[in-house]
């Protein structure tokens, strides 16, 4: 079941330096002009250059650019959608409310004026614990738009704010917080420098990551010693790695704990200097006693 490869030969790093600085095919466009536009995608924190071609004030083309220092040319199909996304009909360019059944476009006075007579009741029976605030990933990329989503909820007393980091982030800021005191500590992974790599929850091939991503990973994997891929699908990554365990969804909580039950059962867990500026050791190791591999192995559908 396990797709295995055959060891590879190491070829040399690619110089990153004079990808960057190379010429560009042809001259940039001034804003506002048709012609080759560079741009940064805003629809995730990977933030990937793009080469945008627009003629006659319509983007015609869109594709990675090569020289970005961080994405190398990647682009998922997201960011290919972009120029339908601008151009689309549907799209909310202003303040829109609900009347009749029917939306309509409004000013943000009238809006901001609506918020009010919907929220106030609310508020008033409830309390300011019954609102809260979601913010999408846009928010991220933008100075003005993130001053002032903390201004409303500084102003507006809003105890609980919600984003797209809620599902999908926040573990690893809690797990910092634990490990080093800082929320936003996070041990970026020195991947072009590992000899072994786990890759769990990502699909590097489809998307460029984005809180521990490094640029052109599908082109490090080639150069690492030993590539295991953790997937319940045989992704595209899974595909170039030298292992691909299919796992059960739902299951890789129990598959870490067997991990960690393993490095404390075979004695591979030696902290040295570190001994003495770690805490809760035994606790960890208490809590994995029970997860061997051979009582997961039924859940995670991966053998011992």
């Amino acid at each position: 079941m396990n797709n295995r490869r055959e060891p590879r030969s190491h070829s040399p790093r690619p110089n990153y330096r004079e990808a960057v600085t190379a010429e560009p095919s042809q001259p940039l466009a001034a804003p506002g002009q048709d012609g080759r536009h560079l741009y940064t995608c805003p629809l995730c924190e990977a933030m990937c250059g793009l080469q945008i071609e627009v003629a006659d004030g319509r983007v015609t083309g869109i594709r990675g650019n090569p020289d970005d220092v961080w994405s190398r040319g990647h682009l998922c199909p997201k960011g290919v959608s972009l120029g339908e996304i601008h151009a689309d009909p549907d799209r909310i360019r202003a303040p829109m409310i609900k009347v009749d059944g029917q939306w309509r476009e409004v000013d943000w006075d009238t809006a901001f004026r609506r918020c009010t007579e919907l929220l106030a009741p609310v508020i008033a029976e409830h309390g300011i614990g019954a609102v809260t605030c979601y913010t999408g990933n846009p928010l991220a990329h933008s100075f003005s738009l993130g001053r002032y989503t903390g201004v409303l909820l500084g102003m507006s007393g809003i105890p609980v704010s919600y984003s797209p980091g809620t599902v999908d982030q926040w573990p690893k800021n809690l797990s910092s917080h634990l490990m080093y005191g800082n929320w936003w500590g996070f041990p970026v992974p020195d991947i072009e420098r590992t000899d072994l790599l786990v890759v769990m929850g990502a699909n590097p091939a489809a998307s460029q990551g984005s809180l521990l991503a490094a640029p052109d990973v599908m082109g490090i994997i080639e150069r690492i010693d030993r590539v295991i891929v953790v997937d319940p699908v045989r992704t595209a990554t899974a595909a170039k790695a030298d292992e691909w365990l299919p796992i059960t969804p739902g299951t890789d909580a129990a598959l870490l704990m067997a991990v960690v039950h393993t490095l404390f059962d075979e004695d591979l867990a030696t902290l040295g200097p570190l001994a003495d500026h770690v805490d809760g050791v035994d606790a960890l190791r208490d809590a994995a006693r029970d997860w061997s591999p051979e009582r997961v192995a039924p859940v995670t559908g991966i053998e011992a």
